[in-house]
């Protein structure tokens, strides 16, 4: 009988290379149960549309800035039941993949956000829409930043017809 024929107990393995061996059923990461994961938004997302919007001021958007992102939906043909409104700054503990769980996202417009705070694998410039996992991506600044300047509001607005195709008016 040669070495390598030798058979050591479950006790004995343990004993002999304890610094060495590792458990794999302990390594493997339990899966987070689906209610502690769940993001906080408004709207009913009929359309898998995320509307991500960065205020620690307020719950959602302030009044002003809410009437805006109306008139916005508006334009688009929308309306906050086709999507779900999200603010990152009281959900920053999640990511990409999380939002686009949660609400199976195909289009998700970030104001005032960056690619990287949502732990997205690229970077893009404002109003700059970008394709990734069979969903499209745009950032731009914050609402407030758009709602003051016209040029902001032209460059959105273009984005926009692109995203949701609206014909542009004759």
């Amino acid at each position: 009988m040669g070495l390598d024929d030798i058979q050591l107990t479950g006790f004995l393995r343990e004993a002999f290379f304890k610094n060495s061996l590792v458990v794999l059923e302990e390594a493997i990461p339990k899966s987070i149960p689906k209610q502690d994961i769940q993001v906080r938004f408004l709207g009913e997302n009929k359309k898998r549309i995320i509307f991500l919007v960065n205020d620690s001021q307020n719950k959602y958007l302030d009044d002003v800035q809410m009437t805006f992102l109306s008139d916005l939906l508006s334009a688009c043909q929308l309306t906050m039941a086709d999507i779900a409104l999200v603010n990152f700054s009281h959900n920053n503990d999640k990511n990409y993949h999380l939002f686009t769980e949660q609400f199976e996202a195909k289009k998700i417009l970030m104001f005032g956000l960056t690619p990287q705070q949502l732990d997205l694998p690229f970077a893009i410039p404002c109003f700059q829409m970008q394709n990734f996992n069979e969903q499209v991506y745009l950032v731009c600044p914050s609402l407030l930043e758009i709602q003051q300047d016209q040029t902001l509001k032209k460059q959105l607005w273009e984005n926009l017809q692109k995203i949701f195709t609206i014909k542009k008016k004759k």
